[in-house]
């Protein structure tokens, strides 16, 4: 078959599939079972639509002319900044009763016509907010309303935070990169030898820091909970190592009734949270499972409690790979051996694929603020043997950017 008979057939299954797929019915099955944000996705439909995105985009890869594809990287602060704009405007709020045309949504945002419509353009032609062309009007659709200021994990906080501060910080990765740099990306940006979150609470922004990632914790609680068979840990109790604010510990000993719950963290963070597990707290309801001696301050680059299950989210990824050996084999050491006993890793891993970009974004957002990493499957296998472990398995998690990185001793 030649070059020319192959584009012809791809042309025309892909347009029969497309017809298929924005077929009334067909889209109310996609808003049911694929992105509907009040429930899981079906997880058969996920991984088969994962893999048709993954394919779609390695054949555009393919096919796009060359200079394409770069003007999507340095054009790409166009999509952050229009984006930013439309939130700052409310332009989801002011959607979210109906359709409008640009006329009555300037109006109503307080916006020029023309450059709203302008700001508008990229947005949905790459799949936020839709437009009808017969009756120029713009209307939400499943992506945009999680942009809605009442939607329960509060995304437009992210456009906000990401759009402006980080946005920011970008500006410094080329300077930090350079060999012989010793500061990150947001110490370049900003010309301080403060850490960032040391500078971030300088200039205040530490509450919008823990709004926006207690949103996405809140978003990926779900999939963590139930795509993960904690059962198996039965009524042992679980230690959160770097645990925080307490929010996951509790998430997971609500969704486990037998199970109790102990949390360890640096002295100022478990001083600070002890009140959540008492009387009047936010987690009042968990103070009998995770009692006050459950609550321990201390360092994990040093000795940690004994316990047979540990989980820990998002703290591997600030550290240099002998960090993480030290602090895995510290672990290892403290663990009580039993059928049962596992380490939980919450961490994002590595993919080249169109599906897995966000973890391409965290490798890089945590390169530019703490000098972190994200890391392959293989490297996570590495170095948990390193340390003394097995990886049992690592663990697909529906709607989460980290997967569960099963370790047993």
């Amino acid at each position: 078959m030649s070059l020319i008979q192959t584009l012809v057939q791809l042309e025309a299954s892909l347009t029969a599939f497309l017809s298929i797929l924005t077929n009334d019915g067909v889209k109310r099955e996609l808003q049911e079972l694929l992105y509907n944000d009040k429930a899981l996705p079906d997880k058969e439909i996920l991984q088969r639509a994962t893999s048709v995105v993954d394919k779609l985009g390695e054949m555009q890869l393919i096919l796009e002319p060359a200079h394409l594809i770069l003007a999507d990287h340095f054009f790409g602060y166009t999509d952050t900044k229009c984006l930013v704009a439309a939130v700052d405007l409310d332009v989801p709020g002011h959607l979210a009763n109906g359709s409008k045309t640009l006329e009555h949504l300037a109006m109503v945002t307080h916006a020029t016509p023309l450059r709203l419509g302008q700001i508008l353009r990229p947005l949905y032609t790459k799949g936020i907010f839709s437009y009808e062309p017969a009756t120029e009007e713009y209307a939400l659709n499943h992506v945009s309303r999680l942009l809605l200021k009442d939607h329960a994990t509060q995304w437009h906080n992210w456009v906000t935070l990401y759009g402006n501060q980080f946005f920011d910080i970008a500006r410094g990765i080329p300077e930090a990169v350079k060999s012989g740099s010793t500061r990150c990306a947001a110490q370049v940006n900003f010309d301080t030898d403060l850490d960032m979150f040391a500078y971030f609470e300088s200039q205040g922004w530490v509450p919008q820091l823990h709004k926006t990632l207690g949103g996405g914790a809140k978003a990926m609680a779900p999939g963590i909970l139930v795509d993960y068979p904690w059962h198996e840990i039965g009524d042992k109790t679980v230690m959160d190592i770097g645990g925080g604010s307490g929010a996951l510990l509790a998430s997971l000993l609500r969704a486990n009734p037998g199970m109790s719950g102990a949390l360890f963290d640096r002295p100022a963070v478990i001083d600070h949270i002890i009140p959540f597990f008492t009387k009047g707290g936010q987690f009042e309801d968990l103070e009998s499972r995770v009692p006050r001696g459950n609550l321990i301050s201390g360092n994990f680059l040093e000795e940690l409690p004994k316990y047979e299950a540990y989980t820990m989210k998002w703290c591997l990824h600030d550290w240099d790979d002998e960090t993480v050996v030290k602090i895995l084999k510290n672990i290892r050491e403290a663990i009580i051996a039993t059928e049962s006993s596992r380490l939980i890793v919450l961490e994002s891993v590595l993919s080249d694929t169109r599906s897995g970009r966000v973890s391409v974004y965290g490798d890089i957002n945590m390169m530019m603020t703490v000098n972190g990493q994200e890391r392959t499957e293989a490297k996570w296998n590495e170095l948990a043997e390193r340390a003394g472990w097995r990886t049992e398995r690592i663990w697909p998690l529906r709607n989460a950017w980290v997967q569960a990185i099963d370790l047993r001793p």
